[in-house]
This record gives C-alpha cells, sequence and structure tokens, in this order.
C-alpha cells in the first residue's frame, strides 16, 4: 500500500503553506542523518515560513522535541544509533509529544513497510527524493489542526 500521494500545483502549496506560517508560525523539527538533505530541507521550509530546528540523529531528535515542543516533525527512518522508527516510538509514548504530527522521511522503499511505519507511529510517509513543496503540502495537511491547537494553547496559557 502507497502513502497518499499530494499532487497540488506550485502555487496551491505556496498559497497554503504562507497562510499557515502568516496565521501562527508552526515549528518543525527535521530529523535526518544526512548533514546536506537536513540543512537544506529546513532552509526550504524556513524560506516559506516554517520555524525550523535541525537533528542529525535519533537522540538529539528526543531532546529537542521535548525541550523546543515541535509542532511537526520530518522524521528519516534509517539512521545510524537510534532509528527514525525507534524515535516514533519514544515519541509517541510520552505525553508532551505523543499528539505531535510524524512523517517518515525516507529513501527506503516504503510499499511494504507502511502499515509498520504507520503502526510505529507516523501521521504520513515521504519517499526521497521529493520536490520540497511535496513536503510543504503534506506538513499543511498535517498542521491543519496542529497549528491551531498549540496556537490555542498559546494564548490560554
Amino acid at each position: 500500500m502507497r502513502s497518499r500521494t499530494f499532487t497540488p500545483t506550485r502555487s496551491q502549496v505556496w498559497t497554503r503553506a504562507r497562510f499557515i506560517a502568516q496565521s501562527f508560525p508552526p515549528r518543525v523539527l527535521i530529523v535526518d542523518d544526512y548533514i546536506d538533505s537536513a540543512d537544506a530541507l529546513a532552509a526550504f521550509l524556513a524560506a516559506t515560513g516554517f520555524e525550523t530546528r535541525v537533528a542529525y540523529n535519533g537522540c538529539d531528535a528526543l531532546q529537542i522535541a521535548n525541550e523546543w515542543h515541535p509542532d511537526s516533525i520530518v522524521l528519516d527512518i534509517a539512521m545510524p544509533g537510534v532509528s527514525g522508527l525507534a524515535v516514533a516510538r519514544a515519541l509517541r509514548e510520552s505525553p508532551s509529544t505523543a499528539s505531535v504530527p510524524l512523517l517518515a522521511y525516507t529513501a527506503y522503499e516504503t510499499g511494504d513497510n507502511y502499515a509498520l511505519l504507520r503502526n510505529g507511529g507516523f501521521d504520513a510517509v515521504c519517499p526521497k527524493p521529493v520536490d520540497p513543496l511535496t513536503v510543504v503540502d503534506i506538513l499543511a495537511t498535517l498542521l491543519g489542526t496542529g497549528a491551531l491547537h498549540r496556537a490555542q494553547s498559546f494564548h490560554s496559557s
């Protein structure tokens, strides 16, 4: 089974991302052991209006997620040490990160592993390489209610 395919036009993606970012800058944590990939995606997302942080391994990802409280996490699966799947499971077990939308961002074939990723806590899967605007669109979909929830929590405290 393949993940949901997002195929909007570039202008639709840009408009939706800008709307979300202008209403309340969503925080996105990018986790990837390939430094160039992580930094490039973070820079692109920042240019579209997201607030971003980067972690290059699973241990740092868990620490940043618990301290910074991102609205969504883009998480590579195959990383040395703590895998993305192990990070996702740990995030789902923690009350402070249990509801954070998780996007599996992986170069591995996901067709056979989709159920494993879904059961591991991921909300969406995006195979690499991909047009970064597709990542923006997926995040916009995942954050549709997540950013609003964070904004309401922020204003009520």
